[in-house]
């Protein structure tokens, strides 16, 4: 995530931290704070930026890789969650039965950055668990597929099982059933909403349970998205972005208790096959 080491790197990621700019133009900025920069030394800088995909060049234009910018984004938003969260709540994982933290995020893509570490978390101190999980509409492997798809795969290495239902059988509620191969990864489109609030999203991994309430408005815009849309194009991928990014209140609850999570395993097998394994 953070390739360069070099100050003639750092000088141009901080200069065209303020917009794209030419390449006569960066060589201009960076000859007046480093003077002896050479027109060699700045596009050997560049390559290795560009390899790395911390930088984007067309033609003579040069700005800050969107891609790369969202995941230093993810980066910071995720580390200042866990570390405030543990100075003010203590690590969830030394929680005893009964207990719970919460969360609030200021929107659900960085709820979503925090929820998926705790899930890798969970994944690590479980070993073996079945995740259960149910959303209203699984959107995350729409718009933050890699994420989604780490945890997925961790799971399933681990020789245990992935398993996802969802509140409806919408065109895009199918466009994810590819994700799943049918066995250790499992994907449940219901008839109908399992729970009457659209905006709750509960997963349980071992005597843990993780309940998620998106901002309502953000929920019903997604329903809306999801009624509407006969495909998954760019356009509503760009749509659901929108959504997920726009602020709004989320707040996601880790409580460990045994009783209620295995009342919800029970509830949530019901459509799968799982295989007998601890959790």
């Amino acid at each position: 995530m953070f390739p360069f080491h070099h100050g003639l790197e750092q000088s141009i990621i901080s200069h065209l931290q303020k917009g794209p700019l030419s390449t006569v133009g960066l060589l201009s900025f960076l000859r007046k704070t480093r003077r002896g920069t050479t027109k060699q030394g700045m596009y050997a800088a560049l390559r290795k930026l560009v390899k790395a995909e911390v930088v984007v060049k067309h033609k003579t234009q040069v700005s800050l890789n969107a891609t790369w910018l969202t995941r230093i984004e993810t980066f910071v938003s995720l580390a200042n969650h866990f570390y405030a969260s543990n100075a003010r709540s203590g690590n969830f994982l030394d929680i005893v039965d009964g207990d719970r933290i919460s969360y609030e995020f200021k929107n659900a893509n960085a709820t979503d950055t925090f929820w998926i570490h705790v899930l890798l978390l969970l994944v690590e101190a479980y070993p073996g668990a079945t995740f259960f999980a149910y959303n209203p509409h699984c959107w995350f492997f729409l718009v933050r597929p890699e994420s989604e798809r780490t945890l997925r795969d961790v799971i399933v290495r681990n020789k245990s099982q992935y398993l996802v239902a969802v509140g409806g059988r919408r065109s895009l509620d199918r466009a994810i059933k590819r994700e799943f191969d049918g066995k250790r990864s499992q994907y449940a489109m219901r008839e109908s909403p399992l729970f009457k609030k659209n905006n709750y999203y509960v997963n349980v991994i071992g005597d843990y349970v993780i309940e998620v309430w998106i901002d309502v408005a953000h929920a019903e815009a997604i329903e809306r998205l999801y009624r509407s849309a006969e495909s998954f194009t760019p356009e509503i991928e760009d749509e659901l972005r929108d959504i997920i990014n726009s602020k709004g209140k989320t707040k996601l609850v880790v409580s460990r208790d045994k009783k209620k999570a295995e009342k919800l395993r029970r509830t949530l097998a019901k459509p799968f096959y799982v295989q007998k394994r601890k959790g």
